[in-house]
């Protein structure tokens, strides 16, 4: 499970979603470069994500709570979450894990998913520098699309 060489650290940089179609967005910045990159996602993953970034709790525990609940359940810890790639204009991932023996495994995750979770117990995230070389964009290049923050009234009732 040893982080290799080709990854970069990343940090969630903002999660937005446009006015102008039903895209979501969750950028990723790579926290010594600079260089950024979005994922589209769905709407519930977003609100998801937003919702571990801001503390906000929900009266019944969302699937991503139930997952990281079941995670404390079996004393597995998840070390990072890595977007490994891009093909054909989807996003792969995979969640690096520490089951309760110290044995290492690893599953395959979309994205926002992982992001999500990630976010939530406070795990590293990674992405592939062919990612960042291939789509990455730096602040002083063109601007992102207009979009308007995500806020707790955009996203499905808690």
């Amino acid at each position: 499970m040893a982080i290799l060489a080709c990854m970069r650290e990343v940090e969630l940089f903002r999660i937005m979603h446009s006015d102008q179609s039903a895209d979501c967005h969750m950028y990723l910045r790579e926290k010594d470069g600079g260089r950024y990159f979005p994922v589209i996602i769905a709407m519930n993953e977003m609100a998801e994500i937003h919702r571990k970034v801001h503390g906000i709790e929900t009266r019944r525990p969302m699937t991503h709570d139930i997952f990281a609940a079941l995670m404390r359940e079996l004393k597995a810890e998840l070390i990072s979450v890595e977007i490994t790639e891009l093909k054909d204009e989807i996003f792969y991932a995979r969640m690096n894990f520490r089951a309760a023996d110290g044995h290492p495994f690893t599953i395959d995750a979309r994205p926002s998913d992982a992001v999500a979770v990630g976010t939530g117990v406070g795990a590293r995230l990674f992405a592939a520098e062919s990612i960042l070389e291939e789509i990455g964009r730096r602040d002083e290049e063109e601007p992102a699309p207009p979009e308007t923050p995500a806020t707790p009234e955009d996203g499905p009732p808690a």
